[in-house]
């Protein structure tokens, strides 16, 4: 959305059903709106398209559209990558001035790389944001809608200009990379560095 925002063409690739983010059921419930609020927040200036990752002819179609591209981003989970045959080393080998940057719950590699991350369970619980912001005798309360989910996407941003700035100086692509986990532990950092 924020490279959209600053004038780059995105193409939101879909399933074939449409991204579940659409449903008007998604919070805020809102039963007045067709469709989700928060997903045409999110969504703004996009352009969309479905298609079928697993299907050889859906990844053809991923594939041809990645040679001309500047970055490719994506938020699937390593295993899911390499199972799809959409890896950084799959995609890279496409475009070698391609910025390949990768979002997901809990980083590139250790034990829970794998596992699939929500604003609310990494971002606010597993980085210790919950506990922090209750009252001693308070349950923990969770996160309104976003809460860390866009200011995450604003250091993946960064993350993601930064690699482009270094393709102008050197010609070549780069893989970039960024969590929740990484940014509510940054949001979090003073905390949890007391700590430690």
């Amino acid at each position: 959305t924020v490279l959209s925002d600053s004038g780059a063409e995105v193409i939101k690739i879909e399933p074939l059903t449409g991204d579940p983010y659409r449903t008007p059921a998604q919070p805020p419930v809102d039963a007045r709106s067709a469709v989700n609020p928060n997903w045409l927040m999110d969504s703004r200036n996009k352009k969309s398209l479905a298609i079928n990752l697993a299907s050889d002819a859906g990844r053809a179609i991923l594939y041809r559209l990645t040679q001309d591209a500047d970055v490719f981003i994506t938020n699937f989970p390593p295993n899911v990558r390499k199972r799809l045959k959409l890896a950084y080393e799959d995609i890279s080998a496409l475009n070698p001035r391609l910025i390949y940057a990768s979002f997901t719950g809990y980083g590139e590699s250790g034990p829970d790389a794998n596992k699939p991350g929500f604003d609310a369970t990494v971002w606010w619980a597993r980085s210790g944001m919950m506990d922090l912001v209750r009252t001693a005798d308070a349950p923990p309360v969770r996160s309104p809608p976003g809460m860390g989910d866009h200011p995450s996407a604003m250091g993946f941003y960064s993350a993601i200009v930064t690699a482009l700035y270094r393709r102008e100086k050197t010609g070549k692509g780069a893989h970039v990379g960024s969590s929740l986990l990484a940014n509510g532990l940054w949001a979090n950092s003073c905390s949890v560095q007391s700590t430690l």
